[in-house]
């Protein structure tokens, strides 16, 4: 089956982000240097969108990496991901020597509609790197994960360099070192929505409490068999072939039948004329008519740089 479209069904909707490295390569594999990379990517690209998107929580895996985040909207999300990703992935090539698509397909998200489903989607994230039998515990994963920032109370911060500034200052021969082209940003995490109204306190003894259940479970999952262990993690091969599993993700997230269902009619309607707009301006454009009437539905991200209708 196809991929769903883009869309955020309101304003400032959270989502539960994935992204992997193509054939599973171990680009993100949390060497020092991917780290800081990665730290100043994420803290950079998120600053640039600071006032459309929000990071509440993240984990960062040898060749995969999940965000929970808000967005204003759709087109936003996009934006952003793309941002962040090609930023990402312009810094890891250099690292790798690697040359064309870094990213596995495109990135999947889903719209939590309930506070259960977001607890749900809380945990799953924190289990990372323990389900997996990597590290017995969270904070014993080297590369990046919230865990430090929510339960921890770390501030996490890394290193963006200003490749364009550079390459001039090269061209030009100035004498210049990189280092002063580049700069340190802390990644700063909100709480989701649902969540805005608990205190400081209350919302950290709740990431506490949801990280504890979650790195239990998962261990428990686990069995007997002991962790890999981060030695063995960082030895392992960047280019080495991974079975992913595969499947379509789900279109929402909630456990509410009732909220599936309206999501469900609010999505399928918008498809539907997503799908007719996007035809007429297909056939507006092969035939060399102006295109500046159509207008695409709420809640999605226009094609060829296309605009919202009005409602």
């Amino acid at each position: 089956m196809p991929a769903h479209l883009r869309y955020q069904s309101q304003t400032w909707a959270t989502h539960h982000v994935v992204s992997r490295c193509i054939q599973g390569f171990g680009f993100l594999k949390p060497t020092r240097e991917v780290r800081a990379i990665t730290r100043g990517v994420l803290a950079y690209s998120l600053e640039q969108h600071q006032k459309t998107i929000e990071l509440h929580h993240y984990v960062f895996l040898s060749n995969h990496f999940h965000l929970l985040l808000s967005s204003k909207s759709s087109p936003d999300l996009a934006e952003f991901m793309c941002y962040f990703k090609g930023n990402l992935a312009r810094e890891l090539a250099r690292v790798h020597n690697w040359h064309g698509t870094l990213w596995q397909k495109r990135y999947s998200s889903e719209e939590i509609l309930d506070v259960e489903s977001l607890e749900e989607v809380f945990k799953y994230i924190t289990q990372n790197s323990v389900k997996e039998g990597l590290v017995d515990h969270p904070k014993d994963w080297t590369g990046l994960h919230g865990y430090r920032q929510l339960v921890m109370g770390k501030k996490v911060s890394g290193p963006w360099v200003d490749r364009t500034a550079y390459y001039h200052s090269l061209q030009r021969r100035d004498g210049k070192l990189i280092d002063e082209f580049t700069t340190q940003h802390q990644i700063k995490l909100t709480q989701p929505p649902m969540w805005a109204h608990l205190s400081k306190s209350e919302y950290k003894k709740l990431c506490s409490r949801l990280s504890a259940e979650a790195t239990r479970n998962a261990l428990l999952k686990r069995g007997s068999k002991p962790a890999l262990g981060m030695r063995m993690v960082l030895s392992e091969n960047v280019r080495k072939l991974r079975v992913t599993k595969g499947g379509n993700r789900p279109l929402c997230r909630t456990k509410c039948i009732k909220m599936l269902k309206a999501y469900q009619k609010l999505y399928f309607d918008f498809k539907a004329k997503f799908k007719k707009v996007s035809a007429d301006l297909r056939q507006a454009i092969k035939l060399g008519y102006d295109t500046a009437s159509i207008c695409f539905p709420a809640g999605g991200v226009p094609l060829f740089g296309g605009r919202y209708s009005p409602d």
